[in-house]
């Protein structure tokens, strides 16, 4: 298990100045239509728990770190643990959406 776990504090602040990554949100769609953070898009756990067990290779920008999010930072915890094994760039958030006291909420 070999990546970054940052607080929604320090998340807040690499979306402040503007630095690459793929913002991960892996709350059900649902949840995702009501609120999510800026830029961030929906991949919901179930559908990519599947992938990574069925063996799918994961989509993302050589280079630019996936950041993951959750509702209070367990599934993303367990979604960087598998795919840092296999050598994707993850970023873990911990706390989820629940510790989110930022700006870039957004409410659709």
């Amino acid at each position: 298990m070999n990546y970054l776990t940052i607080s929604m504090r320090e998340l807040e602040c690499w979306i402040c100045w503007g630095r690459p990554m793929e913002l991960i949100d892996l709350r059900d769609r649902r949840s995702y239509r009501y609120s999510h953070l800026m830029n961030a898009v929906n991949i919901p756990f179930e559908e990519l728990e599947a992938m990574i067990s069925q063996g799918e290779a994961i989509d993302y920008q050589p280079g630019v770190p996936m950041v993951f999010y959750c509702a209070r930072g367990g599934q993303s915890m367990l979604v960087c643990n598998h795919l840092s094994v296999r050598g994707y760039p993850v970023v873990n958030t911990a706390g989820g959406l629940a510790a989110y006291r930022g700006n870039y909420l957004i409410h659709p």
